[in-house]
């Protein structure tokens, strides 16, 4: 609610006499980012964090105020918006709610909060509009005249400029890839740019300042296309995804928005104009490769004084149809890695070792003869017995890629001096590297780096321990998430490049720990709600570049997940109204499915139908591709789908629908128990041990309350009969940590993750891969992130940073459950999390009597932390510091943010305030 600022004054002059707190109002962001340009909505949303070393450090109001002047907002005052005072503790995703914002235009922004009585000021901030809607584009959409397949046009317009600027916007989108130049610079660190989409209905934008890059007088654009996913062909020769469909030749629009000193303005457009030529690109394919003849770069080509007399004229063109959106999470290349071994062979032959396995593309730098052509390509295996004994340490797991073998670079050499080259238009997954030469002629001078490419996401995690296992199964799966999050999560970087999203929804918690996952799955619901078909149904990938058909209901039921998610890790409930219509289809879908599948006289249960591809249920467990009884994995996601529905109605004030779906959860969560629940055997699905089956039962709170432990003690004699290894797929490995955690067997669930025999992710370290497998058996691709789910684990029950989903009012780790689990052959874990409400540390090492818990609490939250007893009695000690707070069975209250603690046989239980603490639980 508002509140008169008067009545802070009061509390603030009480309180004045207090030691000053170290306190900040600190990493302003909107839309999730920090100084964005470009958005495109009109009533944004703003958060910040409050950073203190102090404890119990609480936000009592806020005020935000927004002007369009750099001056008003420096004296605190606005001419856009100002809230007011409002009484809350909430920093999190705080909507606009003054009049709507222009486009093309820049906004300063600062909060003032009251934080533990005192009016703390932020800095300002800011942030620029884009385009809103397609009236504001004055561009048109220019390509080439001719067709072409694969062959990647330059194109320019000089410009003039005259008078002082104060600032300049450029806003451009492309179907198909693009790169931007003024003035022979490129104008951003952005790759493989727009991210794809479908272009049918929707194409993405991106803003930049390009004040700095123009200069008085004479100056031009230059823009490059390639094809992307827009002009995919089937190549002879060269790998081709077979499903790739050629959209059109690749075209793209440009507008730049250019304020001056004196307050006047200009628009300048792609349209009539432009020229085109070809460049050095002959040959770009996103799967097959990218070939450069450095003969035909054209010097200067984007510079004003170039002689353009040759060029042809662009042509106007209808464009793909999409509606231009803004594009908040660019790709980038992030790393550069140089080879930690190498060998050459025979005569002309390199081969390199980048010693991890990446998503990208290479550099090289090269000295050789003008004329000659070098051919690049990448492996992530070797299948040459002797290149694998020539470099130490190779990945020795079984391998079918037939893609390797026809994806590659050619490049041609323009001189006999050194020359630099990497990709513009292309990437793939690979861990090796091969040079050859087309004359098998030695190099002069050759050297290679691998150039990490990915969406240019925040790292927000991290996580170690005294495990080496357990630490490479972390850094792996890390490794496989940003070879796999090419501006939407893809299954692999090489094979299909496919958006996924049963792979993406599996993997899709464990992204919201390892990296700032918020703005980029905005994007990617907005992929799902652009492929749904009108039947409602969401395809296995979207955007449906590869793929397209149903994958199973775990794979459509990406769309009401992610939402979900984004609600308790970002308190970001506008997801939840911008998709709820569209998520209401999709369950209409199910219903529709379950009435009219195979089994018409079952209607709540989603059994085989369309075909294979389009009912799949678990997927690359150990020994198959899929497994039997697609009807259990199906349905229990319809439940489950419908469940969160009720609870999104209900969040979202749609009371009837609320009501609707929970009584359609009730039904369908009964009728699964008649249809697949053997009372007998107390189990799911198959009279045989699936774990799969059973842990989906448990984890959805599925089973009968009075076989629950029974049906858990089927799944822990199938662990055991299997010497503590697992036999799930991507779907069930999900949930395997969790069931076992939760249900006191936290030795079992750690030696699980622990064992190094085939099926386990040991079996794959043993045979030095470097990111995670599609496969338990070590087959086809190296690089799949779905089984990376396994660190929700790690971040959650080992460190003990437990999922936001406790209480409602543990949404966006605004009331923090902290629990680690110790497991008796585990000493030491440490982790860290960036959340939207600060960040959180938590660790713990063992010793012979005692443990130490080590925990950092974002200011403005509080926390429960539950420490087991570890068998010690009652004659327990804990220290804070160099303090005792618990002894003799009761708790000293002598230590400030400690606010209770209290016991049982098995656990400690502390309420703590914000701040840093050091507990030593001691057996006395």
């Amino acid at each position: 609610m508002k509140t008169k600022l008067g009545f802070w004054v009061v509390i603030i002059c009480v309180l004045n006499s207090c030691t000053q707190l170290k306190i900040a109002v600190d990493d302003l962001r909107c839309e999730y980012l920090t100084r964005p340009s470009g958005i495109d909505v009109s009533h944004p949303h703003f958060s910040w964090k409050i950073a203190s070393k102090e404890r119990s450090v609480y936000q009592q109001a806020y005020r935000i105020i927004v002007s369009d002047k750099q001056s008003g907002i420096q004296t605190k005052s606005s001419d856009c918006w100002d809230s007011g005072w409002i009484e809350s503790d909430h920093t999190v995703n705080l909507k606009y709610e003054g009049a709507p914002l222009v486009g093309n235009h820049t906004y300063y922004w600062r909060v003032c909060a009251v934080i533990n009585g005192r009016e703390v000021w932020s800095i300002p901030s800011v942030f620029h509009t884009g385009l809103f809607s397609e009236t504001d584009w004055k561009a048109q959409w220019i390509s080439v005249k001719e067709d072409i397949i694969h062959q990647s046009p330059l194109f320019r317009k000089p410009f003039s400029i005259e008078k002082k600027i104060k600032e300049a916007y450029i806003y451009v989108t492309a179907a198909g890839f693009y790169e931007l130049y003024i003035n022979e610079q490129k104008v951003d660190d952005d790759v493989l740019n727009p991210v794809v989409t479908d272009y049918r209905k929707t194409v993405l934008y991106s803003a930049y300042d390009v004040t700095g890059l123009l200069k008085k007088g004479e100056n031009a654009f230059g823009i490059m296309l390639g094809n992307g996913a827009y002009n995919m062909h089937i190549v002879k020769d060269r790998y081709s995804w077979s499903d790739s469909k050629p959209m059109g030749t690749p075209c793209f629009m440009l507008q730049m928005n250019v304020v001056f000193d004196d307050g006047s303005e200009t628009t300048l457009t792609s349209g009539e104009g432009w020229k085109y030529t070809m460049g050095p690109v002959t040959f770009n394919n996103i799967y097959g490769g990218e070939d450069y003849d450095a003969r035909h770069e054209v010097q200067g080509w984007s510079s004003a004084k170039t002689d353009d007399s040759g060029w042809q004229p662009a042509v106007i063109v209808p464009g793909p149809g999409g509606k231009p959106k803004w594009q908040s999470v660019p790709i980038e290349v992030t790393e550069t890695l140089t080879p930690v071994a190498q060998t050459h062979p025979s005569e002309g032959v390199y081969l390199f070792d980048l010693g991890q396995n990446i998503a990208g593309w290479w550099r090289i730098r090269v000295k050789g003869k003008a004329g000659q052509t070098i051919r690049i390509r990448g492996a992530e295996t070797l299948n040459n017995e002797l290149f694998s004994k020539s470099l130490e340490n190779g990945d020795s797991l079984s391998v079918n890629l037939r893609y390797h073998s026809y994806v590659w670079t050619d490049y041609t050499l323009k001189s006999d001096k050194k020359e630099i080259y990497e990709p513009h238009f292309f990437y793939t997954g690979y861990r090796y590297i091969e040079v050859v030469t087309n004359d098998r002629t030695d190099l002069a001078e050759l050297t290679t780096e691998g150039r990490v490419v990915r969406s240019a996401l925040e790292s927000t995690g991290t996580w170690t321990s005294s495990n080496e296992l357990l630490n490479w199964i972390h850094e792996a799966g890390r490794w496989s998430q940003m070879g796999n999050l090419v501006g939407y999560p893809t299954d692999c970087p090489h094979r299909e490049k496919g958006a996924y999203t049963g792979d993406g929804q599996v993997i899709a918690e464990t992204s919201m720990h390892d990296f700032g996952m918020a703005p980029f799955y905005v994007n990617w619901l907005n992929d799902m709600r652009d492929a749904q078909e009108v039947n409602g149904r969401i395809p296995n990938t979207s955007p449906t570049i590869v793929g397209g058909m149903g994958g199973g209901v775990a794979w459509g039921s990406a769309y009401i997940l992610i939402s979900w998610w984004m609600y308790h890790y970002y308190n970001d409930i506008q997801t939840l109204e911008t998709h709820y219509l569209t998520m209401k289809k999709y369950i209409d879908y199910l219903q529709n499915l379950a009435r009219t599948d195979t089994k018409p006289d079952e209607p709540y249960i989603i059994n085989y139908f369309d075909g294979y591809w389009y009912s799949l249920g678990e997927w690359c467990s150990p020994g198959r591709g899929d497994c039997p009884n697609h009807d259990v994995v199906n349905t229990f996601y319809y439940y489950y789908d419908v469940l969160l529905m009720s609870k999104i109605a209900h969040l979202l004030g749609k009371h009837d629908d609320a009501n609707q779906y929970a009584a359609l959860s009730d039904t369908i969560k009964n009728e699964f128990n008649t249809r697949f629940f053997y009372p007998e055997t107390f189990t799911y699905g198959l009279d045989s041990v699936y774990q799969t089956y059973q842990l989906l039962a448990i984890a959805g709170d599925i089973v009968p309350e009075e076989s629950r432990d029974a049906t858990l003690k089927t799944i822990v004699s199938d662990i055991q009969k299997r010497d503590n290894h697992l036999n799930t797929g991507m779907i069930g490995t999900k949930y395997l940590w969790r069931v076992l955690s939760d249900a006191g067997y936290d030795d079992l669930a750690f030696s699980v993750a622990t064992q190094e025999t085939y099926p386990s992710y040991g079996y794959w370290k043993n045979n030095h891969a470097t990111t995670l497998l599609e496969q338990w058996e070590g087959t086809n691709s190296h690089n799949h992130q779905m089984f990376g789910s396994i660190s929700e684990y790690l971040y959650q029950y080992l460190a003990g940073i437990r999922s936001p989903f406790q209480t409602e009012k543990s949404r966006g780790y605004k009331q923090i459950h902290l629990q680690p689990c110790m497991p008796d052959t585990l000493h030491k874990v440490k982790a860290s999390l960036q959340t939207v409400a600060g960040t959180i540390l938590s660790g713990w090492e063992r010793h012979d009597s005692h443990y130490v818990y080590q925990v950092t609490i974002p200011s403005n939250t509080v926390a429960t932390l539950e420490l087991p007893t570890n068998g010690y009695d009652s004659a327990t000690e804990i220290t804070e510091g160099n303090t005792i707070v618990w002894q003799n069975g009761e708790f000293l209250n002598t230590d400030p943010g400690i606010i209770d603690i209290k016991r049982d046989d098995s656990e400690f239980y502390l309420s703590l305030e914000s701040g840093s603490y050091r507990f030593v639980v001691a057996k006395k």
